[in-house]
């Protein structure tokens, strides 16, 4: 029950999808949680891949379907990740030290490289998607899926090895409190995909390296790994595996 327990609070902090989480939740439950977030990026590419399905009926597998199911997509993360890609963005590129780059992305307000970061992200998924989808949809619909779990695996393993720079915050139950344990767990739900083969493991390797770069470059400029910095290696991870499917 303890592992169900946990699949829920990472489906319910996650998405919008109609789970409730238990009312007793705490910081530890959180941590948990965190080992079934590839598990979220599963559902979450299910909904896509069906909803894919119904758009290419409907209007073909061109920029109009690519942009719908890049909608659907942020509808059902609440945006939670682009927001903290935004917020990144406008910290590293508004602060001179990361005090006051922090405090910028601590702010609710988004500044212009956020709009500009968002805007080039969404951009670049539809484009990347309405490229795919034909080939996908004529070979392996299940890499269409790839970059949501590896991008959420590579949260996680980002979290393992960082330290939170702020003394609280919503990433202070995962950075630098996930274990192994949470790691291998995840990890479970990615290694079926190197079982499709080579595009797929080159996707897969696309997807953890924003969580690599991210890493070292949060730690010099903020002095650790935020919330923020998480979720950016999820939308950064997700955009990267499909370019690096349509690269295949």
């Amino acid at each position: 029950m303890t592992l169900w327990r946990a699949a829920r609070v990472a489906i319910s902090f996650l998405t919008i999808l109609p789970l409730k989480a238990p009312d007793d939740v705490n910081s530890r439950d959180l941590t948990r949680s965190a080992a079934f977030f590839p598990l979220v990026g599963w559902l979450l590419g299910g909904l896509l891949l069906l909803a894919a399905q119904g758009l290419i009926a409907l209007f073909g597998s061109g920029l109009t379907t690519a942009l719908l199911l890049v909608a659907l997509l942020a509808w059902l993360t609440r945006g939670l990740h682009l927001d903290g890609l935004a917020d990144l963005l406008d910290g590293l590129g508004g602060g001179n030290d990361p005090a006051r780059r922090l405090a910028i992305m601590k702010d609710s307000g988004i500044g212009a490289f956020g709009v500009i970061g968002l805007i080039l992200l969404l951009g670049l998924k539809a484009s990347a998607l309405a490229d795919l989808l034909p080939e996908l949809f004529a070979d392996h619909k299940v890499l269409l899926i790839l970059p949501l779990v590896a991008g959420r695996w590579a949260m996680v393993l980002l979290a393992w090895r960082s330290r939170y720079p702020r003394e609280q915050g919503t990433g202070h139950a995962f950075v630098g409190q996930v274990s192994i344990r949470e790691v291998l767990l995840g990890a479970l739900f990615v290694v079926p995909f190197c079982l499709l083969g080579p595009a797929a493991i080159v996707a897969l390797l696309a997807s953890l390296l924003p969580a690599v770069y991210l890493y070292f470059k949060a730690t010099r400029a903020l002095g650790g790994v935020t919330g923020d910095v998480l979720g950016a290696s999820c939308e950064l991870g997700e955009v990267l595996g499909w370019l690096a499917l349509l690269a295949w």
